[in-house]
C-alpha cells in the first residue's frame, strides 16, 4: 500500500469514526459525577484539554496533507473533517461526564491512533528491517502511554490492562509486555477510606470480630484491597475489602469501553474488540460481588482438593458482597520466587501447565485469570492459586470437543479440521481459506502453547466465529505459554496431548 492509499484509508477511518460517534452518543449515560476534587477541577479546565486535542488533530491531518496533497481537494475540506473529528469526540466525552475522566482518555486514544496512521505514511519507503525497528519503537511508545493512562484512571482500566496483557493475542507483543507490568501493582487506598466498608458490612463493632488488622495492604487491585488480619478467636487471615465507589465507576468505564470498541472494531483487523470487551465485562461485573468469588472458591476446593495445588479456605463469617476473608497462605509471588530460585523454573512451570490442563479437561472448571500475580509458591514448594473472581466452566460436550480442536492445532493435524470445528460449535464460512492459511504454517515466533495465539489470529483472518468459551480457554493457555517462553522452558507437545487425553479418563 503506497502513501496515497494509506492517507485515503486514514481519512475514511476518521470519517467513519465520527459517523459512528454520532450514532452512539444518544445511548450514553447522561452524567457520571466527578469522584474527586481533582476530577472536578479537570472538568472545569476541560477547555484546555480540547485546545490541545484540536492541535493534535490539526497536526495529524496536516501531516496527511503534506504527504498526499490530493487527499483533500481544498483546505476547507480538511478543516471540516478536523472539526467533525474533535467535535464528535468532545460531544461523547461531555455526554459521559462533567469531569475530565473521559476527556483525557479520548485524547490519548486518538493520539495513539493518529501516531500509528502518521507512522505508516511517513515510513512507507523504508527498508523492511528499518521499518520493523521504527515500528517497534512506535508501538512501545504507544504501549507506555496506554499503560500510564490505565494506571491513572484506575477502576476497570487497570483490570482492562491486565486482561489485554493476558488475552489480546492480535496485538504486538510489546503491548502485553508493558501492560503486564500493571498486573501486580495498583495505587494503595488509604486505610481511612476502607474502614467504612467494614462498618457497613459488620456494624460499628466490627473489631469484636477482627482483633487486629494491618492498615498497610498486602496487595491492591482494581476492585479490592487485601489486608492481613487476625480473628478474635486466633487464626491469621487475609481479608479482601472492596474499594469504596468502585462499582459505579467500573460500570461507567465498561460502558465507555463498549462504545469505543464499537467505533474501532472494523479498523483493528487483528482483534475482535467487541468480543474482548464482552468477556471483560462479564468477568469484572461478577467480580464486584464477593459471594460469586466465594462460590467459585468453594466449588474449586471441592473439585480439586486432592490435587497437588493449594487454595485459600473461606472464612464464612467475613463474607459479604464487599468483603471476603480467607485463612492466610504463606508464600511469595511466582515471579519473585523464580528470581530467587531460577533453577526451579522448569519443574514449577511444567507443573503449572499440567495443573491447568487438568482443570480444563478433567472437569471443565478452571481458573480464568492466570496472570502471574495470582500464583504463589508456598514454603513447601507447592503452587497456590489465588483470586477466584474469574472462574470458567465448560460443559462436558465443550470439554470433549475443545480437546479435539486443541490437539489438532498443537499437533498440526489439519485433515478433517473443518468437521472438528463444526462439532465444537465453531462457524467456519470459508473452510478452504482456513485450510490455505493453516497450511502455510507461519507460526514464526510462536512455539508450544503460544501457538494458540497464532491460530486464533489465523481463524479470525478466515472469518471463523469462535465460541467465547474456547477463546477464554485458549487465552489462558497462551498466558501460561508466555511464562514458559519468558523462562525459556520447552515442553513436548505430544506429551501435552497425552496429558489432555488422560485427563478425560
Amino acid at each position: 500500500m503506497d502513501s496515497e492509499q494509506i492517507v485515503k484509508k486514514s481519512k475514511q477511518l476518521f470519517s467513519d469514526l465520527i459517523s459512528k460517534a454520532d450514532e452512539l452518543r444518544n445511548d450514553l449515560p447522561k452524567e457520571i459525577s466527578p469522584s474527586s476534587e481533582k476530577e472536578k477541577q479537570e472538568g472545569q479546565n476541560s477547555s484546555s484539554f480540547w485546545q490541545q486535542f484540536d492541535q493534535q488533530i490539526s497536526d495529524i491531518l496536516s501531516s496527511f496533507q503534506s504527504y498526499s496533497p490530493k487527499t483533500f481537494e481544498t483546505m476547507e475540506e480538511l478543516q471540516e473533517l478536523k472539526e467533525r473529528i474533535w467535535g464528535g469526540w468532545k460531544t461523547i466525552s461531555e455526554t459521559y461526564a462533567n469531569s475530565g475522566r473521559y476527556i483525557e482518555a479520548i485524547q490519548t486514544i486518538m493520539k495513539l491512533m493518529g501516531r500509528h496512521q502518521i507512522f505508516k505514511v511517513r515510513n512507507v519507503a523504508l527498508s523492511k528491517s528499518e521499518y520493523t525497528m521504527r515500528e517497534e519503537e512506535m508501538h512501545r511508545q504507544n504501549a507506555n502511554e496506554l499503560a500510564a493512562l490505565c494506571k491513572k484512571q484506575g477502576g476497570a482500566w487497570v483490570k482492562a490492562a491486565q486482561f489485554i496483557s493476558c488475552h489480546a493475542s492480535g496485538l504486538p507483543q510489546v503491548y502485553s509486555d508493558v501492560l503486564a507490568q500493571l498486573q501486580d501493582q495498583a495505587n494503595p487506598i488509604e486505610w481511612q477510606r476502607m474502614v467504612p466498608v467494614l462498618e457497613e458490612s459488620f456494624g460499628p463493632r466490627w473489631q469484636d470480630l477482627i482483633a487486629t488488622i494491618d492498615p498497610v495492604p498486602l496487595a491492591t487491585a482494581s476492585i479490592g484491597q487485601v489486608h492481613k488480619a487476625q480473628l478474635s478467636h486466633g487464626p491469621e487471615i487475609a481479608i479482601k475489602i472492596q474499594i469504596p465507589g468502585v462499582s459505579k465507576l467500573i460500570q461507567a468505564d465498561l460502558k465507555f469501553f463498549e462504545s469505543v470498541a464499537q467505533i474501532f472494531n472494523r479498523q483493528v483487523e487483528t482483534l475482535d474488540l467487541e468480543q474482548i470487551v464482552r468477556e471483560l465485562s462479564k468477568s469484572i461485573l461478577k467480580e464486584l460481588d464477593y459471594y460469586h468469588e466465594a462460590s467459585n472458591l468453594t466449588q474449586f476446593f471441592g473439585t480439586y482438593q486432592n490435587q497437588q495445588w493449594e487454595y485459600p479456605i473461606l472464612v464464612k463469617e467475613l463474607l459479604t458482597t464487599r468483603t471476603m476473608g480467607m485463612y492466610f497462605i504463606e508464600g511469595m509471588p511466582i515471579r519473585q520466587f523464580l528470581k530467587e530460585v531460577p533453577t526451579a523454573a522448569e519443574s514449577l512451570l511444567k507443573e503449572l501447565v499440567h495443573s491447568f490442563l487438568k482443570q480444563i479437561f478433567m472437569s471443565g472448571l478452571f481458573h480464568a485469570d492466570p496472570h502471574p500475580g495470582n500464583f504463589f509458591v508456598t514454603p513447601r514448594g507447592k503452587i497456590a492459586l489465588l483470586d477466584f473472581g474469574a472462574v470458567a466452566r465448560l460443559t462436558s460436550r465443550e470439554t470433549s470437543s475443545y480437546r479435539e480442536v486443541l490437539t489438532a492445532l498443537l499437533l498440526e493435524q489439519f485433515e478433517g479440521f473443518d468437521t472438528i470445528l463444526q462439532k465444537a460449535g465453531f462457524d467456519s464460512p470459508f473452510p478452504e481459506k482456513l485450510k490455505e492459511l493453516l497450511s502455510q504454517g507461519k507460526t514464526g515466533e510462536y512455539h508450544d502453547l503460544t501457538k494458540m495465539q497464532y491460530y486464533l489470529e489465523v481463524m479470525r483472518q478466515a472469518k471463523v466465529k469462535i465460541p467465547d468459551n474456547f477463546v477464554l480457554m485458549a487465552r489462558v493457555l497462551i498466558v501460561i505459554g508466555g511464562l514458559l517462553r519468558q523462562y525459556k522452558i520447552k515442553i513436548d507437545l505430544s506429551e501435552l496431548a497425552m496429558t489432555m487425553m488422560s485427563s478425560s479418563m
